[in-house]
């Protein structure tokens, strides 16, 4: 390159990067505002707390099995795509992605069974659970591309339906449809605008490599994913369902950071599948740098703000929070550095690592939180997800400035 042109260069590059952070993050308050502030606090204004908090457990099992499936698979995408370009072939993914979603639905008939839901109900998760499957993977051509405006636009278009939704359906009977019109609307916007239902279902030379590859990290994200809604899984059979729910609302401000900033990892782990993408301790030092800067501010804000939001949104359950949001926050808070920390990890260093930081999280967090659940309640597992997030973030950090 003319070296004339280098700086020129540099500044279109850092300024098309920050485009498309600005875009992604515009893209998850759109869709943060459509559940965090319409979505869910309708659901609670409108159900017992007892209810509510059944809705949240469910919601949440049913969340981390789409994440596994759907989500997991849109990675591997990211990380496999310059593999399938090298070759010149297409295939595999549909074919485990319909395949997750068969799982997926059999594990709904477990969860409807387990929390005794209606005929109605069971029926619309299942489908819900499918169509996510497939919107959760599709929208890896939006990353693969590099196209973070039409991103946005569908976030756009699937919150438009959640809160149509919300209107229409938020009763203890029909509240998956709010969900299955949201995510519905979505597939529906990235099946015009991509061509993934157009890879085929067939199986190529690298089917092989692809299924290991994608169910080690289904591995590694099922504990993670697993803990992101173990609050409720936990705390449902011990406390019972209305601590659910003054769980889930001490700590939606934190949470609602964490939907925020994901895609920023997103967008990462899009720059980093490139092929002249290579990653280092520095670069590595750098975007943890930066956010755990934002976080720590973003922690005052929760400090000074989130009552009031909490209040705000929550009035019925606000009383009965109110003594674990800084707590609860600032687990969340700790948890979405380490999910910053994670996609340089994906790209550079052996899944093998993160099964085993993944392992020793899983096993912390449990130790912790049953134990202390028990004797000191809601504050107690406020405490136990701040030590096992703490823990997993540092061997996330240790790894990164060993291996890289």
């Amino acid at each position: 390159m003319d070296m004339s042109k280098k700086p020129s260069f540099l500044r279109s590059k850092i300024a098309s990067i920050t485009g498309d952070f600005f875009l992604s993050i515009l893209a998850s308050v759109i869709n943060t505002f459509a559940r965090q502030i319409v979505v869910f606090p309708m659901l609670a204004a409108r159900l017992t707390d007892a209810d509510y908090g059944t809705v949240l457990t469910v919601i949440g099992l049913v969340n981390v099995l789409v994440a596994l499936v759907g989500g997991t698979l849109n990675n591997i995408r990211l990380i496999r795509h310059s593999k399938y370009e090298e070759v010149g072939i297409q295939g595999d993914f549909l074919w485990l992605c319909t395949a997750g979603a068969v799982i997926g639905m059999v594990c709904c008939a477990v969860l409807s069974a387990v929390f005794r839901l209606s005929a109605a109900t069971s029926a619309i998760l299942g489908i819900y659970i499918l169509i996510n499957n497939f919107y959760q993977y599709a929208t890896a051509y939006f990353r693969l591309n590099l196209d973070f405006k039409r991103n946005m636009i569908v976030n756009v278009v699937a919150s438009v339906a959640y809160i149509a939704g919300c209107f229409l359906f938020a009763t203890p009977q029909l509240w998956p449809m709010v969900f299955l019109l949201g995510e519905g609307a979505g597939l529906a916007y990235t099946a015009l605008t991509t061509r993934f239902y157009k890879e085929g279902f067939s199986r190529t030379l690298l089917f092989r490599d692809t299924t290991k590859a994608y169910l080690e990290l289904v591995f590694v994200n099922l504990i993670s994913n697993l803990l992101m809604y173990a609050d409720r899984m936990i705390i449902h059979p011990i406390l019972g369902p209305e601590s659910v729910s003054y769980y889930s609302t001490a700590s939606f401000f934190g949470k609602s950071a964490g939907i925020v900033m994901t895609p920023i990892a997103g967008v990462l782990l899009g720059y980093f599948s490139q092929k002249n993408f290579t990653a280092s301790k520095k670069l590595f030092s750098l975007v943890n740098g930066l956010s755990l800067a934002c976080l720590v501010v973003f922690l005052g804000g929760c400090w000074l703000f989130a009552p009031w939001f909490t209040k705000l949104l929550y009035p019925t359950l606000y009383e009965q929070s109110a003594p674990y949001i800084f707590m609860a926050n600032l687990g969340a808070v700790i948890s979405i550095a380490g999910n910053m920390a994670q996609p340089m990890l994906l790209k550079g260093c052996s899944t093998k690592y993160l099964m085993a930081i993944q392992f020793i999280y899983g096993v912390v967090y449990l130790a912790c939180s049953l134990l202390m659940l028990p004797i000191y309640g809601l504050s107690g597992f406020c405490v136990a997800t701040i030590i096992a997030n703490s823990v997993r973030l540092l061997l996330f950090y240790g790894l990164g400035l060993w291996k890289l």
